[in-house]
């Protein structure tokens, strides 16, 4: 019966632990059975993420097993009665979210995951679901804190880098980073996340004492200038450049990262581009006028840096002039040759 579906996966999985294609064709049949909330719940009871976190593990080399595992998670972890990417306002069965403290793979389930994404970095399709996991697992606090400490950030940026021009990759980054670049409120809960687990604190290793902000803090000039090189290679995505804006804005919300959005060539122009030519979309212009308001009032409030920023236009604007003219140049010159070879007679 329907009800037994899952259970009866679970089953094959455990069985068949060794078996690297019947391990794929549970994980392919999966995402079919996790769209229904019902299966979602029971999965996650019957412990479906260690085994799937296993396989892994035990197949460390094959793309095609993680890529269909990292499917798996993305249901496994999509918020009950909630939608995909939701801020925190949706429950799932276990509040800690889908990871068991201490897996039977011997390690964090968060780590086997980044690690599978740093080991398989040039393949696009993997680059993709992985990241789309990490949207939904960075729903709930106590993940996203782990997360983050154990460098899901860094893992996501190197993503954009060696996929800068595919769309899913980089649409799925950004939609990760919208959560993960908001330091959390709660230090408690983000140091109960990774106390007490002795797979996550010997996966954190000297970073165990460095904080979450910490972290955040390291990477906030990269995040910036990887989602501006997004949002300038794909100005015509709608998507990318709505959830691109939506980065923008939570890393806005910490005055101390207004200097480096500020300084983040074309960052503000961008800004002003997307509200200028997606007039419809509210998200985007929320989010992009909010970021634009608040680094105006920053600059409003410091003189030193109003000056030095309007120089920083000025000679931004110059550099463009002459990039323009440099190419209307050799375009006239590129005419000119074609103009004046010699028409060859059949």
């Amino acid at each position: 019966p329907w009800s037994c579906a899952i259970y009866s996966i679970v089953n094959w999985m455990v069985a068949f632990a060794n078996v690297e294609g019947i391990q794929i064709l549970c994980l392919k049949t999966l995402p079919f059975l996790l769209e229904d909330e019902g299966q979602r719940t029971t999965a996650q009871r019957a412990g479906l993420t260690d085994i799937i976190l296993r396989g892994m593990v035990l197949f460390p080399n094959s793309a095609k097993l993680h890529i269909a595992a990292f499917h798996t998670i993305v249901l496994l972890a999509r918020p009950l009665g909630g939608r995909e990417g939701m801020l925190f306002h949706c429950s799932m069965v276990n509040s800690n979210g889908i990871f068991n403290e201490g897996t039977h793979t011997g390690k964090n389930g968060i780590a086997v995951m980044l690690d599978s994404m740093k080991r398989f970095e040039s393949d696009v399709v993997l680059q993709a679901m992985s990241c789309w996991s990490l949207v939904n697992i960075a729903l709930a606090p106590s993940q996203k804190a782990v997360l983050v400490k154990l460098g899901g950030i860094s893992v996501v940026a190197n993503a954009m880098m060696q996929h800068q021009f595919n769309a899913e990759v980089q649409f799925r980054a950004l939609f990760a980073l919208i959560n993960l670049v908001i330091p959390s409120v709660n230090t408690q809960e983000e140091n109960d996340s990774t106390n007490g687990d002795n797979s996550i604190q010997g996966d954190l290793g000297e970073a165990t004492n460095t904080s979450e902000k910490e972290m955040l803090d390291d990477a906030v000039g990269q995040i910036a200038n990887l989602v501006v090189v997004a949002m300038k290679n794909f100005c015509s995505s709608e998507s990318i450049l709505n959830r691109a804006c939506l980065v923008l804005h939570n890393l806005s919300l910490t005055d101390a990262y207004h200097a480096q959005l500020l300084w983040t060539p074309n960052c503000y122009q961008m800004l002003e581009w997307c509200l200028a030519n997606y007039r419809n979309d509210q998200v985007l212009q929320q989010s992009a006028a909010g970021t634009l308001h608040r680094l105006q009032t920053t600059l409003s409030n410091d003189e030193d840096l109003r000056r030095r920023f309007t120089s920083l236009l000025h000679s931004q604007q110059q550099s463009s002039l002459e990039q323009a003219h440099r190419e209307a140049l050799l375009q006239h010159e590129q005419d000119e040759q074609l103009s004046n070879a010699p028409i060859q007679q059949s």
